[in-house]
């Protein structure tokens, strides 16, 4: 994710905090985050502020930190608070319902409010967003979610992942299917895909 998405997936708040991939003792909490008005990833590439510190001592190095590269890839790491800081961990699950939508779903879902983590690889609704709570709970993406089973597979392999539905999980580098899926889950079986253990 970049700095933007992170912010969205933050409750479009600031407060969470980042590690440049090239920074060896140093980390920062965003500060600010300009409006959000262009479509995602960049959402406009607005400016983003952070309070850097010492990654041992929580010395501030810089008040005032401007991101210039906020919508880049493979920049930034979101991680959790410093022990100094005092700060529990985000909880990503935290005030949200997390959805069971089939993928042929997902601009229904979508059209009723839920939004898709990236961090949860799950559809969502906030769960004080009662109508739309009731909506999801009338087509059934209330349900509980089945397990997934996890794949590799090739670069070359990706458009048959895709055809049949898999879904890319970044953070684990590997496509996946819930367990119901069972016909999708024999084509990338027959396709070469090897099933993997994720843990």
């Amino acid at each position: 994710m970049n700095i933007y998405e992170m912010y969205v997936e933050h409750w479009k708040r600031p407060g969470f905090w980042v590690r440049r991939t090239t920074w060896g003792n140093t980390i920062a909490k965003i500060k600010e985050v300009g409006e959000l008005v262009g479509r995602a990833p960049y959402y406009g590439n607005p400016q983003v502020v952070a309070v850097v510190f010492d990654l041992h001592t929580g010395e501030l190095k810089d008040e005032y930190f401007v991101i210039d590269t906020a919508g880049t890839y493979k920049t930034w790491r979101w991680v959790n608070p410093p022990s100094w800081s005092g700060e529990p961990d985000f909880d990503p699950k935290a005030g949200r319902a997390i959805l069971n939508v089939p993928y042929a779903e997902n601009r229904r879902a979508s059209s009723i409010g839920a939004r898709w983590s990236a961090l949860l690889g799950a559809w969502w609704i906030a769960e004080t967003d009662e109508k739309a709570l009731a909506k999801a709970k009338d087509r059934g993406y209330m349900e509980p979610i089945p397990h997934r089973i996890y794949f590799s597979g090739t670069f070359e392999q990706r458009l048959t992942a895709k055809d049949s539905g898999a879904k890319w999980e970044s953070r684990k580098q590997l496509w996946s299917l819930p367990t119901t899926e069972t016909e999708a889950i024999d084509k990338l079986r027959i396709a070469g895909f090897q099933e993997v253990d994720p843990t």
